[in-house]
């Protein structure tokens, strides 16, 4: 093979030089998981949007924010009296049920009443639902986004945390379906970090916090006014509004000590 030329060789330089330079690392097209999240999460229905922008003008004149619990409960307090006083049906609703070994999920626990509170707004129904129901549910909660904090995680699953909102107002079949991707997430997240998964993680237990067929209303009531101070106790007893539930009383298939 004769050896190259002068202008063979500068030919071959100014082509090394001008060519494109291929980087090893490939932009990151975002999961299916995180496009579906993304999909759920910007899909509201017009009552949503409605609710989402009276609470933000709340807390925006207000200047409401807290820390602890007790302010929390304080600041739920003061969102459901200006709701209400602006002609929304809104209280506060408290969720309970058992948690104990669960076959689907395959954990096993001791038997004990969990509780959880945040806002439920009824709005008129568009008549389509399965139950015929005349309202339906938006719920509203305050602290949604650490609710699924976990102090290990893959990369994957902090993408999907972090595209959740601090505060969340959804319909109940919207919010099923956010908790259900998550969830699913977080159980793979887990399972990568070589962690074993608690029942408070799994995705039956996440959605009774809000979906649990046992939910009373502890502040506000239809019936004449109501004061933000209520101490919620002898709350009314308000089930569910759809078929969303998720049936979370089961039986301990192990003795209870």
């Amino acid at each position: 093979m004769g050896s190259l030329g002068e202008e063979d060789l500068e030919k071959l330089v100014i082509d090394y030089i001008e060519s494109p330079i291929i980087s090893d690392d490939v932009e990151e097209q975002p999961s299916r998981v995180l496009i579906t999240l993304q999909d759920v999460l910007g899909t509201k229905e017009e009552k949503e949007k409605q609710i989402e922008d009276k609470l933000k003008s709340i807390i925006r004149r207000n200047k409401l924010s807290y820390k602890r619990d007790d302010e929390k409960k304080d600041v739920m307090k003061k969102i459901v009296s200006k709701l209400r006083s602006d002609g929304y049906d809104a209280f506060i609703s408290r969720t309970s049920w058992d948690s104990s070994f669960d076959r689907l999920e395959g954990c096993r626990v001791f038997r004990c009443t969990r509780k959880y509170e945040y806002i439920d707004v009824m709005v008129e129904s568009d008549g389509d639902g399965d139950d015929g129901s005349k309202f339906r549910r938006v719920i509203v909660d305050l602290d949604f986004k650490s609710q699924f904090e976990l102090l290990k995680h893959t990369k994957d699953y902090k993408d999907v945390t972090e595209m959740l909102p601090r505060i969340f107002v959804a319909t109940e079949m919207r919010l099923k379906k956010v908790v259900s991707l998550v969830c699913n997430e977080m159980k793979k997240s887990m399972k990568e970090e070589g962690m074993s998964r608690p029942p408070w993680r799994t995705k039956r237990y996440m959605q009774a916090k809000w979906l649990s067929e046992n939910r009373i209303r502890v502040s506000g009531s239809n019936k004449g006014s109501w004061s933000m101070f209520d101490d919620g106790q002898g709350g009314e007893d308000v089930g569910t509004t759809s078929r969303g539930g998720t049936g979370m009383k089961t039986k301990c298939c192990f003795p209870i000590f």
